[in-house]
């Protein structure tokens, strides 16, 4: 799985030109901007702690992380660090919180009212989830607000040193792709929850150097992309809760539980089968992405691709 042909180490094309499916347009999004979104969600946070608000400031907060673990890579520089750092209580603590709404979401959804392991499971949820919002209550207070735009000023303009489709953060986002890719193999090779949440990083951490450094690839793969990464993250979710169904059977009886578990695994295997339909055979996404850092090689989605085909 090494680079392809066009993209090494030495001799890489100091320009690269992109063609585009009709009716794209490249969004530009930088480290600033979600820098000010963390600010503004977690005052939404502040006066709502509901799962949109929750997941939303848990988005912007990992979006910082994750550029700011990249371009750390890029241009080295101490302010990376701090902001990992600044991040780290306040991130930790929502997820925690998100994972408890999430769970009970699921819990909802698989069982009516009356059945008891709906009633078991959402009375331990409620436990969990108010424990949970203490402890992210705690470190939204202990969140520096005014540190945190003083380091945004600091680091607006380091984090535009290379501009945007560089060939650096080109180099980068194949290096991730890599990555997933190979954390794929493992997978399908040795199944179980903790390989498939893996992958699920892996695209994720992909996901978001196309996005915020490569926007006119990301245009063109943004749906696939979301569509894998959203699809992992519900076979997770999935996983969990059958998880902690599984601890708790002997209190509930196995008949009940029995008829959870195959539920779960019936909405396991859905979303398996859709992650691998789009990620096997000639029209693989990992096929398509890699093609996309080839030299003069266009840009494209499967969907477009497919759309053309058909005409």
């Amino acid at each position: 799985m090494g680079l392809p042909a066009g993209l090494g180490l030495a001799g890489f094309p100091m320009a690269l030109t992109i063609s585009l499916p009709t009716g794209i347009t490249a969004k530009c999004i930088g480290l600033e901007v979600w820098m000010d979104r963390v600010l503004e969600n977690a005052g939404k946070v502040a006066g709502d702690w509901g799962t949109d608000n929750v997941h939303d400031l848990r988005v912007a907060l990992r979006r910082c992380r994750t550029m700011a673990e990249a371009l750390r890579e890029v241009n080295p520089d101490p302010g990376w660090r701090k902001l990992k750092k600044a991040t780290s209580g306040l991130f930790h603590g929502l997820g925690d919180l998100r994972d408890a709404q999430v769970e009970r979401e699921w819990v909802k959804k698989f069982g009516i009212a009356g059945d008891p392991v709906r009633k078991h499971m959402l009375r331990l949820l409620s436990g969990k989830q108010k424990k949970c919002r203490k402890d992210a209550e705690l470190a939204l207070e202990e969140f520096d607000r005014k540190g945190w735009r003083k380091l945004s000023r600091k680091l607006e303009s380091k984090s535009h040193f290379f501009p945007l489709e560089s060939v650096v953060f080109q180099r980068l986002a194949l290096s991730r792709l890599n990555e997933a890719v190979q954390l794929h193999q493992k997978a399908r090779k040795r199944p179980s929850a903790a390989a498939w949440h893996r992958v699920r990083i892996g695209i994720k951490q992909f996901r978001y150097i196309v996005e915020n450094f490569l926007p006119q690839r990301y245009e063109a793969w943004a749906e696939d992309l979301k569509r894998l990464q959203d699809l992992l993250g519900e076979l997770h979710d999935l996983d969990v809760l059958r998880s902690d169904i599984r601890k708790h059977s002997p209190k509930l009886g196995e008949a009940i539980v029995a008829q959870w578990l195959e539920k779960i695994d019936g909405e396991r295997k859905k979303r398996l089968d859709e992650f691998r339909s789009m990620t096997v055979d000639k029209e693989s996404r990992w096929i398509v992405w890699r093609a996309g850092f080839n030299w003069g090689h266009a840009i494209k989605s499967v969907a477009a691709s497919r759309a053309r085909a058909a005409s």
